[in-house]
């Protein structure tokens, strides 16, 4: 098959680690770009909100590789959620609860994205009774991060999305063997939780 693939594009197919690599920067690219909050930042005619252009230089400035506080890459998930808020309006009810004392842990920059992401575009969020729910804590040197949200039945399913299997290829990359992801759902619930082992 391969052999098959150099002969039509005249250039080798990507090893298996070539290619999570590569998945593990398009995975950063759209956690730090969210095409759905840039589309409605350009479409809206509100005001530019206080922040989001500080929020954006800290999106272009996020490198792979790269380590941020914990703290930081909390700030940034709370202006997104704000944005995302300021743009959708009644469109999404969000329940956020992640406190988080000063700590001295640094973390890979927006990888905590992805989760809220995958909710915020596939999900169904609004209603008192089905919001978007966001719950992240420390444990001991590990970070937990619960995401869920009301099934949208015009979703096949959450868990196949592009989003998702990027964000595996950029935890097996950026944090191998110190993570772990679990997605489920019901009939009416998605879930999403991940335990990722900090170490500083």
């Amino acid at each position: 098959m391969s052999t098959f693939l150099r002969r039509i594009f005249n250039k080798e197919v990507p090893r298996e680690d070539e290619l999570l690599q590569l998945e593990s920067k398009l995975s950063l690219e759209r956690s730090k770009l969210d095409v759905q909050l840039l589309s409605a930042h350009f479409e809206d005619e509100k005001p530019i909100p206080p922040g989001f252009n500080n929020y954006m230089q800290a999106a272009i400035n996020a490198q792979a590789g790269n380590k941020i506080p914990l703290v930081e890459e909390q700030h940034n998930l709370e202006r997104y959620i704000a944005f995302y808020r300021y743009y959708k309006g009644n469109e999404i009810l969000v329940q956020y609860d992640f406190p988080l004392e000063v700590q001295q842990f640094s973390i890979c920059p927006f990888i905590l994205f992805p989760l809220i992401q995958n909710a915020l575009h596939y999900g169904y969020h609004v209603g008192a009774k089905f919001p978007l729910r966001i719950k992240g804590r420390v444990s001991g040197n590990y970070l937990i991060l619960e995401v869920s949200n009301r099934v949208n039945h015009h979703v096949h399913d959450q868990s196949k999305m592009e989003l998702i299997r990027l964000f595996k290829s950029r935890l097996e990359q950026e944090y191998p063997e110190r993570y772990e992801l679990i997605l489920n759902s019901n009939s009416n619930i998605f879930r999403s939780s991940l335990r990722l082992q900090l170490l500083d």
